[in-house]
């Protein structure tokens, strides 16, 4: 019995389809069009199969169930990694089998660590991509473990395996082009320009209270925002200039979290304001018409003539210089966000191409490989100490569900999945094996009979229920193993079932028990990267990359999702803030290295000399004092040389004020290095 599997999962933040009420269930909208798009796929597949009368034809079933995706361009992003992984994983396997041919021990052994391996990498990929990983490994399994007993047939069986998925794969792929709503994309530019209001709508009231917006609303947003880095990628595939299309989504994206830490920093510098400022009401007044324009650069020369006016009349105080350069910065975060919206919609290249970087937990995906190569070893030692023929069977269900699992946010939604639907796939299974299949001697009325297997899996999947939804279609057509010649022999039926209840167990056990995930140190190695951070930031390392917002943003999502749902209370928004001016005060040193150097001409050596000296030290009083003397150095120069000198002044004071409000931290980190 061949089967693999992938699981989908959503994230929580993520908005709910809109939903009709049949009765007692929920229906979500498009579960009708997926499950009817699925079985269409599956009725071609099989046919061809059977008319080809491949050896694996029952595979069919299970390969083209794991591809299944809420959207079509979900489907086709998984298909192009599943193809690769697929075509890996056979090569490995003909390799492994032919050096551990005699030796069971040793190809168990050499497999887990592959496994081990190739899950790691799957962790850090995350999404879709890690699809190609993942079936890189278990490929292998469906290949060498259950022909472990037959070596001589390694090659046959991957043959067929092959043959099995590509057909699984095209015919798909077939069936979602001809049925194309390109529902991804249509979905995804929805979403941003949702989010863009929103994040308009927060500026406008950070504005009008002059006051930074709470840290648990930001988190909120940017946990609103993050899931779209996974949907740019399934929309590429569904249109043909999406490429360009994704080049667009993905500057607009980031921009939208520049946007929230420049709202942000707005709100610190007008709440600290020492004075009323008939200047910053007028950049204020400039920002609000800017970020609802189409074109929100056009304000720029606005705010650079205020600016310099202030300057020329003497008049600019180093807090007003801050919210200056803070709108201005916001306006050209705007900019960037409108342009990478316009390049989404209409397939155009935007005027920047940016990545999205995110948090990697190294540690973390050496977990999730060390618990899939133990529960691989383990299951696979007493399978082969049990000297049972199915036993490969039960290797393989644990080695796919057990990765599938380690790759989740919440490893153990798995093994609740497997044991909650294994009942189900039985009686399913024992119902079309008994009272479906023997009384059906066509193929219309056999592919027709699988269309509730098919619906309920899509509509698990549509209710976010990914795991279940997977684990019970793949299992159900695993289970039933359609045949050209369909076959009912009650006594393989029963051991068959009997393997895949201790499958499940294994798959639970495996992900309770082995290596368990602990929320509290994964909140303690996200914070020791945010210091991290912060310490390759003060020593201006690597300055060409600069560190982007997504990382910074993303490092709070998993830090407040790592919380399990535990109470909000005031010593948990302390800390969500504390790590969030973290984070903040990273990037404001960054972008003082950064003004430190636009400014260098223009400035007195002495005064730069001492500016590089000072920074790193985070002395707050001598930073702000720097500040102040970068802000009376652009007198009297030209304009370009002075704004650059004024944007050093701004960095520099934000960097002081950042670090003022959390002293005690720092100090305790010891990343204070000045003399008290």
């Amino acid at each position: 019995m061949k089967m693999l599997t992938a699981v989908i999962q959503r994230n929580p933040t993520e908005r709910e389809h809109r939903s009709y009420q049949p009765g007692f269930a929920q229906w979500p909208a498009g579960t009708t069009a997926l499950a009817f798009e699925i079985w269409v796929a599956l009725a071609v597949s099989y046919y061809i199969a059977f008319i080809l009368e491949l050896n694996s034809a029952a595979g069919a079933g299970t390969s083209l169930l794991i591809l299944v995706g809420p959207t079509q361009g979900m489907v086709l992003s998984k298909a192009i990694y599943r193809v690769a992984g697929t075509l890996f994983g056979a090569v490995f396997a003909i390799i492994l089998t032919s050096l551990f041919s005699q030796d069971r021990t040793m190809l168990i052994a050499v497999f887990s660590v592959y496994m081990a391996c190739l899950v790691a990498i799957a962790t850090l990929l995350r999404d879709f991509r890690a699809n190609g990983c993942i079936l890189a490994g278990y490929t292998v399994a469906l290949i060498s473990i259950v022909d472990v007993d037959a070596p001589t047939a390694t090659f046959t069986a991957m043959l067929d395996r092959v043959a099995v998925i590509l057909l699984a794969v095209l015919v798909l792929a077939f069936v979602s082009a001809v049925l194309a709503t390109a529902e991804s994309a249509r979905s995804l530019q929805s979403k941003l320009r949702a989010a863009t209001k929103d994040i308009v709508a927060m500026a406008l009231a950070t504005l009008d209270r002059r006051t930074p917006p709470d840290p648990s609303q930001c988190v909120a947003m940017s946990a609103r925002l993050m899931p779209l880095r996974s949907e740019i990628g399934f929309a590429t595939p569904e249109l043909l200039d999406g490429w360009a299309r994704a080049k667009g989504a993905r500057s607009a994206l980031l921009g939208l979290f520049e946007a929230i830490s420049a709202i942000q920093a707005i709100g610190l510098g007008l709440r600290n304001m020492s004075a009323a400022s008939s200047t910053v009401d007028s950049a204020i007044s400039i920002v609000r018409a800017a970020i609802v324009a189409q074109r929100p650069e056009k304000r720029l020369a606005d705010i650079n003539a205020l600016t310099q006016q202030a300057m020329e009349a003497e008049s600019l105080s180093i807090d007003e210089a801050y919210v200056l350069d803070r709108c201005k910065f916001i306006i050209e975060v705007f900019g960037d966000i409108r342009d990478g919206l316009l390049s989404s919609r209409v397939g155009r290249l935007p005027r920047r191409s940016v990545s999205l970087p995110v948090h990697q937990d190294y540690i973390a995906a050496v977990l999730n490989g060390l618990r899939v190569g133990l529960a691989a070893g383990i299951v696979g030692l007493l399978a082969v100490l049990s000297g049972l023929p199915g036993a490969s069977l039960m290797i393989l269900e644990t080695v796919v569900f057990v990765s599938l699992g380690s790759v989740l946010h919440d490893p153990l939604a798995m093994g609740r999945a497997a044991i909650l639907m294994t009942p189900a796939v039985i009686i399913t299974s024992t119902i079309y094996d008994f009272l479906i299949f023997p009384n059906i001697s066509d193929y219309p009325l056999f592919i027709i009979s699988l269309a509730p297997v098919v619906t309920v899996t899509c509509w698990l999947i549509k209710t976010g229920k990914g795991p279940m939804g997977i684990f019970y279609g793949v299992q159900s057509i695993s289970l039933l193993s359609p045949a050209n010649v369909q076959t009912l022999d009650p006594t393989t039926f029963v051991d068959t079932a009997a393997f895949l209840v201790a499958g499940s167990g294994c798959i639970f056990f495996s992900l309770l028990l082995i290596v368990p995930v602990d929320p509290a140190l994964r909140r303690l190695r996200l914070a020791l990267a945010v210091g991290r951070t912060l310490r390759g930031a003060l020593a201006d390392e690597n300055p060409l990359n600069q560190p982007k917002a997504s990382l910074h943003y993303d490092r709070l999502i998993q830090f407040s999702s790592w919380q399990n749902g535990e109470a909000v209370t005031p010593a948990r928004r302390n800390v969500m803030k504390r790590l969030s001016d973290l984070g903040n005060l990273s990037l404001a040193v960054r972008r003082s290295w950064k003004a430190l150097d636009q400014a260098r001409i223009a400035v007195d050596p002495a005064i730069d000399a001492k500016a590089r000296q000072i920074l790193p030290t985070l002395s707050p009083v001598e930073i702000l004092d720097l500040s102040r003397t970068y802000l009376a150095a652009a007198a009297g120069l030209d304009r370009s040389k002075g704004l650059d000198l004024i944007h050093a002044a701004a960095a520099l004071y934000g960097t002081a004020v950042l670090t003022t409000s959390e002293m005690r931290l720092l100090r305790h980190l010891r990343l204070l290095r000045y003399q008290l």
